[in-house]
């Protein structure tokens, strides 16, 4: 078995801040009564400066983990990350295959996909944010998608509503019990990708 995640993205703009400074420009009259000279007009210098929301850079939540036999021996396993965003913010998921899906056909009784949960847990200067979904609610095509699937945008993802630049704690957490289902699952190598997004959250 084997889940990887990965982040797609990784910096969007986030809320804008007017500023305004004077400035001049000084214009040179090539003929005319002021031929030879220089005038001075000033001009008025309007710009926005973007707040930044995104991955601390080398903490994002990269990564893949393995775990032999994992219907019988369940798993848990967290891949941690930092913020850096200078407001609120959303992060979102996606998964590839909406459980851990080996190759080929299953026959009569037998089944090739696995169930696991995800949990996601945001951590801000004064705010936390946690959630917890089956995985089969992560896939682009889900009827039932988890409050949390991606990609993320203004709207849709999980709500983080602080600032958070590099705290600690933020991780998305993959996790199933020893495996159930009422059909045996086939022998070989599953798989899953979960992709990771974030967005400002004005």
């Amino acid at each position: 078995m084997r889940i990887s995640v990965w982040t797609l993205g990784g910096v969007a703009a986030a809320g804008l801040m007017l500023c305004s400074a004077p400035a001049s420009a000084q214009t040179y009259y090539a003929d005319g009564p002021n031929a030879g000279g220089f005038a001075t007009l000033p001009i008025q210098v309007r710009a926005t400066v973007g707040g930044r929301c995104g991955f601390s850079t080398g903490n994002a939540p990269n990564g893949s983990f393995d775990q032999p036999n994992f219907d019988e021996t369940g798993f848990s396993h967290d891949f941690v990350f930092q913020l850096e965003c200078t407001g609120p913010s959303r992060v979102a998921v996606v998964s590839s295959n909406g459980g851990l899906k080996a190759g080929g056909t299953a026959p009569a009784g037998y089944a090739t996909l696995a169930p696991y949960d995800v949990m996601l847990n945001l951590v801000g200067s004064s705010a936390t944010a946690s959630a917890t979904c089956a995985v089969a609610g992560l896939t682009a095509a889900s009827a039932t998608p988890c409050s949390f699937r991606g990609p993320a945008t203004t709207t849709d993802g999980l709500r983080l509503n602080s600032n958070s630049i590099l705290q600690t704690g933020s991780f998305v957490r993959v996790s199933a019990p020893v495996y159930s289902g009422a059909n045996t699952l086939v022998s070989g190598n599953y798989a899953d990708t979960l992709t990771v997004t974030v967005s400002v959250a004005p």
